[in-house]
């Protein structure tokens, strides 16, 4: 008996209904090669070629439009399962794991999370923080995920919520020692406290009037992967970094005198804010944290956002 991976199906069903594999890996946020691989594993499951290329277009063969027929009659026989079994309850409950960017540690999720919870009693709430992207392997390893910063293909829905811009900053000690650099030239005499362990990749950085200057960081003495981390070595006058502008805000409200801005005018890549869940009809605990985390992010964040 063949058993059949819905990843594949779901593929297959959306290259057929779309024409191609670049409008489906627009649409799902995966690279063209996962989805050729997708649909190659599945012809080698059934011993049949489903998909001819003619020209810019992937057409089913005879064997394919049979089986796209039932293929889409198992995708909506298990959303429809999953439906059903969701209206047996009428409050969301159960375990529900949340994987989040170390980022969100402190200050706004925490108390999101336990208004969440005082309003769904019946959900045990696993949050599990990291400061590495979700892997396309990851995909079963949760029910949603909370990411700062570009998350490459993940196999997972992805939905931009909001942005966080960024900034220079080091703190006042410094900056009265070394002296607070006001145009990227001055950085490669200062110490640069790594980005997220982002090793010595260039730091694009944007001016509105002298465009885009790309800084080339120094060997940095200190390397972190915590967000945590990197804005308290800023602030003990280990150097400068880049940090989110929302982030240090907040910090410099809650322990005034800690950040230093630097440079004004010039501008680092923003971070976007990003939920992702698994593919399919979700659980209802899961659309039920989904909507209070959009309904909960702050109006500073919702500039540029957008749907993936």
């Amino acid at each position: 008996m063949v058993h059949h991976d819905f990843s594949e199906l779901t593929v297959f069903a959306l290259v057929v209904e779309q024409g191609g594999l670049t409008p489906v890996a627009s649409s799902l946020g995966l690279p063209k090669s996962t989805l050729s691989r997708r649909i190659s594993q599945l012809e080698n499951r059934v011993g049949q070629r489903l998909l001819l290329r003619h020209s810019n277009r992937l057409t089913p063969t005879e064997a394919g439009n049979l089986f796209y027929k039932y293929c889409k009659q198992l995708i909506e026989l298990a959303e429809h399962s999953q439906q059903a079994l969701d209206e047996l309850r009428e409050e969301a409950s159960g375990r529900l794991v949340l994987h989040v960017h170390n980022a969100f540690e402190r200050g706004w999720l925490p108390t999101v999370l336990d208004a969440f919870l005082q309003r769904y009693p019946d959900i045990l709430l696993d949050v599990q923080v990291s400061s590495r992207a979700p892997a396309f392997e990851q995909e079963s390893a949760g029910d949603l995920w909370l990411w700062l910063g570009d998350v490459e293909a993940s196999g997972l829905r992805s939905e931009i919520i909001g942005t966080w811009q960024a900034g220079l900053f080091t703190s006042p000690g410094y900056a009265s020692e070394h002296g607070l650099p006001l145009h990227p030239t001055e950085l490669e005499q200062r110490a640069w406290v790594d980005v997220l362990e982002a090793g010595r990749q260039p730091v694009a950085l944007v001016h509105t009037e002298e465009g885009e200057y790309v800084f080339q960081p120094p060997v940095s003495r200190m390397k972190v992967d915590s967000l945590v981390l990197q804005a308290d070595a800023v602030v003990r006058g280990k150097g400068v970094g880049v940090l989110p502008s929302w982030y240090a805000q907040r910090y410099e409200q809650a322990h005034p005198g800690s950040f230093v801005a630097c440079m004004e005018g010039w501008q680092p890549a923003s971070l976007p804010v990003t939920l992702l869940c698994n593919f399919g009809h979700p659980a209802k605990k899961v659309s039920a944290l989904q909507d209070w985390l959009r309904e909960s992010v702050p109006d500073a964040w919702r500039e540029t956002v957008e749907r993936v």
